[in-house]
């Protein structure tokens, strides 16, 4: 175990020039020396940058012009109130700019959309890098895209981690400091950008502090820590002040938009303690992830993910679904960088709970409908409960229609169409 710790900021926390401020001042209170700072996307940039995106390839391209003058100008006014707006930065900023903006629209769709969307994290970390010096705080930026190496996978990719530890060891080992990086980004074996998957800021931090055999990782949210519920939509939720590692795997694999599916088995491999911290309340009691015995408290925790798609898939004379079929239909998604949240399958048809995309969902079903019946339903509600008593099971059976229902050891999840209130 070195001296390192890992610090990462998610969008919230950087999401204006207060918010920008005050990263700046949790890294000078709070931040150990060596330490490595790993920066999201400012506030919404990503959608917006998806949007720019969609729009672009429904030739909707006035549109697409609009949305990224909008965040052009959004990011310059932030550097602007912050008092950080210099020639060099402007330099630095346009050129990624433009680098977007001259994509060859002959690529894939899912190389496009990485090497589009990777511009919300290299600005906001040239940005947060300007307001650290302008504080005094000497950081140095870093290009993830040099580090952390991946396969050739596109929205999702899958790390290389000999190479990617190989790399960020020979960068950062022996020259300890304060360092500034992106989330979230990476790049293939032809030197593509690539990305992690939505909200894979947390897990390249996690690749960081496993490459770097960091004592710590922190990361800094809007809220407490890990609750076991979001507040804004369930009552009565509590602190999660110890998790063990499992139990955090099995609340990022079915949704907890507090950490990221893939974040804590790298910390797990090498005893890296995880702390969830409140950016707004650093001072306050937070969650630690370890290697402990039990939940504490132990009690139900709750997910909810809106804007579901349900997709039904059965074949077209109602014989039965053979494992070349199934394996069909997930290559499919998985070409398409499509996550499926809940499956469940039945002798001559299979549903799949996925999250809505306006890009890739009509995609995926235009693909299978070329050899499936294909049924969607859409603005569906998935309900996950792990832990679940009879309170649990009796409030989930009133919030709506419910399309699917599953239980499994101690997890139960509910698709529904929410009741309007």
């Amino acid at each position: 175990m070195s001296s390192w710790s890992v610090f990462k900021f998610g969008g919230a926390s950087v999401k204006d020039a207060a918010a920008l401020r005050n990263a700046v001042h949790v890294v000078q209170q709070y931040g150990p020396s060596p330490l490595l700072v790993i920066v999201s996307a400012m506030g919404k940039s990503t959608n917006a940058l998806e949007s720019y995106l969609q729009w672009q390839e429904n030739g909707e391209h006035s549109k697409a012009e609009a949305g990224l003058s909008e965040l052009k100008h959004f990011h310059q006014s932030m550097a602007e109130e912050v008092g950080i707006w210099t020639p060099d930065l402007a330099q630095v900023l346009d050129e990624e700019w433009r680098r977007i903006s001259q994509i060859d629209p002959q690529w894939t769709y899912g190389r496009r959309y990485d090497a589009t969307v990777s511009a919300g994290e290299i600005i906001s970390s040239h940005l947060l890098t300007a307001a650290l010096h302008a504080a005094g705080v000497p950081a140095q930026w870093l290009d993830a895209r040099l580090l952390v190496k991946t396969n050739s996978d596109h929205r999702r990719a899958i790390v290389d981690w000999e190479a990617t530890e190989a790399a960020i060891s020979a960068r950062l080992t022996e020259r300890p400091g304060m360092y500034v990086s992106q989330g979230f980004i990476a790049s293939g074996p032809a030197e593509q950008i690539t990305t992690l998957g939505r909200e894979g800021s947390d897990y390249s931090a996690a690749i960081f502090a496993y490459a770097l055999h960091a004592s710590e990782l922190t990361i800094w949210k809007d809220v407490p820590g890990v609750l076991s519920g979001d507040p804004k939509f369930f009552s009565d939720v509590v602190l999660l002040e110890e998790i063990p590692y499992r139990t955090a795997i099995e609340l990022a694999f079915y949704g907890a938009s507090v950490i990221h599916p893939k974040t804590i088995q790298p910390l797990q491999g090498r005893g890296i303690v995880l702390h969830v911290r409140s950016f707004l309340q650093p001072e306050q009691a937070a969650s630690r992830i370890a290697e402990v015995a039990l939940l504490r408290p132990e009690v139900p925790c709750w997910i909810r993910k809106a804007q579901q798609v349900l997709i039904t898939v059965g074949t077209r004379d109602l014989s039965f679904l053979s494992e070349g079929h199934l394996a069909e239909v997930y290559r499919i998604f998985s070409d398409l960088g499509l996550l499926v949240n809940l499956a469940q399958h039945a002798a001559v048809s299979s549903r799949f709970c996925v999250t809505a995309d306006r890009v890739t969902v009509p995609k995926a079903i235009e693909a299978l409908r070329a050899n499936y019946r294909v049924d969607c339903v859409e603005n569906l509600t998935l309900f996950t409960v792990h832990r679940p008593d009879a309170q649990a099971r009796g409030w989930l059976a009133q919030q709506g229609e419910v399309i699917l229902d599953q239980r499994s050891g101690y997890v139960d999840q509910v698709v529904v169409k929410e009741t309007l209130a």
